[in-house]
């Protein structure tokens, strides 16, 4: 019998402003699945205002693709939430100055 060989294992923590951008951005990441998922799988949480990505992978060249992949459709979900106005509940309570959905700065450099 073939024994399986160990899987690689990373997560990923970005941080994002608030609890509602960050609900935003996992539910436009949510809907994307992995395209080999038996070999690598993805799960997207949030704890907080922190998403968390879990990666299990076959090896790491197949970690690197799929980590690489997903910061690609982050880039672009903080690019479209970016551009939409905010929810109606948050406008009305928020400075029309500020978009409440905006990432840390720290996120932002990163991209």
């Amino acid at each position: 019998r073939r024994v399986a060989p160990p899987r690689v294992r990373r997560v990923f923590r970005v941080p994002l402003k608030d609890i509602h951008y960050a609900r935003s951005i996992l539910d436009a990441l949510a809907v994307d699945h992995e395209l080999q998922p038996e070999r690598v799988s993805k799960t997207l949480a949030l704890e907080l205002s922190t998403l968390v990505v879990k990666f299990v992978a076959e090896d790491w060249r197949m970690l690197r693709v799929a980590a690489v992949s997903f910061i690609e459709y982050l880039g672009v979900a903080v690019r479209c939430v970016n551009a939409l106005p905010p929810p109606a509940d948050l406008a009305l309570t928020s400075d029309p100055h500020l978009n409440p959905h905006r990432p840390s700065e720290r996120f932002s450099a990163a991209l």
